[in-house]
């Protein structure tokens, strides 16, 4: 009994063990697509790039999850899509909305891949940390670097 339990507990970890990371250049021709196009500058056009991300990540979502990859490719499509800098102020090259449109865009991304949409939810939360705790100068220096430097905030 304790041999086959082993065995099986042993089974469970190794199927866990995560492969090392999806490779960005999967996306390449949607990076290309995005960087030449400028970040949207209304409401519907936030939505509609939000979307767009959440269909390319639809196309492969249950393989990536079985396969348990660190989602490198993913986090560079965010990066891509301007996604990150949604909530950036306009002045360092942001796209100047409010939560109300950054809640939607997160709705939209998690619809074709939930864990992406939650890591760009976590990336708006800590991107923005310092507008409320932070000094003016605080403020104005994390968010320029944040979002010229495209940086993607949260783990790894």
């Amino acid at each position: 009994m304790a041999s086959s339990l082993t065995g099986a507990v042993t089974s469970v970890f190794h199927k866990a063990t995560p492969n090392p990371s999806s490779d960005p250049a999967i996306y390449e021709i949607h990076h290309q697509k995005f960087t030449s196009d400028k970040l949207p500058s209304t409401t519907e056009g936030w939505l509609e790039r939000s979307r767009r991300v959440s269909e390319i990540l639809a196309e492969d979502a249950p393989v990536r999850d079985d396969e348990n990859k660190t989602p490198l490719a993913e986090i560079a499509l965010l990066k891509s899509s301007g996604l990150l800098k949604l909530l950036g102020p306009k002045a360092f090259g942001g796209g100047g909305q409010g939560w109300d449109v950054a809640y939607k865009a997160i709705r939209e991304v998690a619809k074709g891949d939930g864990s992406i949409g939650m890591l760009l939810g976590y990336h708006l939360l800590w991107s923005t940390t310092a507008n409320l705790v932070g000094t003016d100068e605080q403020k104005d220096r994390f968010q320029k670097t944040i979002i010229e430097n495209n940086y993607f905030i949260g783990g790894r």
